[in-house]
């Protein structure tokens, strides 16, 4: 985690003109996710705050959004970015963190999830965030493969950071008590959607 932090932090000011994200393919993907107006959402791995943008329209001033990261020039960068008023940044390990059980309509991890250690421990702990019937949504808007090229080009401390076949995380999320609902994984993006069960 500490390589892949100080890597984050080392490129966080010049990310968004190494990665071009498509940001039509970005909206179809939120489009799938279904935000409605007053929704709690949290966007796990924020980095430069891709999606804050639409997010922030989508949840309108009646819901809010917490984004988190673990590198604090990413947030930097994305606060200087993005200056809404249902927004609140924090810096930390989204698993590290407690009471907030029970809390989300919508967890978004976009281009992140690779960088997760323990990819199944996270999807629990994640899902645990979740009110009844939020959806926990793991999305890249590039495809399986040019993601993991990528990581193996990137950086030694990112990579290892590897996106599973989608049958694997499916398996994670029934795991992990949720229903997957929407699956999309082909050359143009990676999209897995799952909603948490009643107890």
């Amino acid at each position: 985690m500490k390589s892949q932090k100080e890597f984050f932090n080392r490129v966080a000011n010049s990310w968004d003109e190494m990665c071009n994200h498509d940001m039509k393919k970005v909206e179809s993907i939120l489009d799938l996710v279904g935000i409605q107006e007053g929704s709690r959402v949290l966007d796990v791995g924020t980095g430069t705050g891709v999606l804050i943008p639409s997010l922030s329209q989508r949840v309108t001033q009646l819901g809010g959004v917490k984004a988190i990261d673990v590198a604090e020039k990413m947030i930097e960068v994305a606060q200087q970015k993005n200056k809404y008023e249902n927004v609140d940044f924090e810096c930390g390990d989204v698993l590290e963190t407690n009471g907030d059980e029970d809390c989300y309509d919508h967890i978004i991890c976009y281009s992140m999830f690779p960088h997760f250690q323990r990819k199944e421990k996270a999807i629990e702990k994640l899902s645990q965030k979740l009110k009844v019937g939020g959806k926990l949504t793991i999305c890249h808007s590039q495809s399986r493969k040019a993601i993991n090229n990528l990581h193996k080009r990137a950086d030694d401390s990112v990579k290892e950071d590897n996106l599973p076949a989608i049958e694997i995380v499916r398996q994670y999320y029934i795991g992990a008590g949720m229903n997957v609902i929407k699956e999309v994984d082909d050359e143009e993006m990676f999209v897995i959607i799952g909603n948490r069960f009643g107890s």
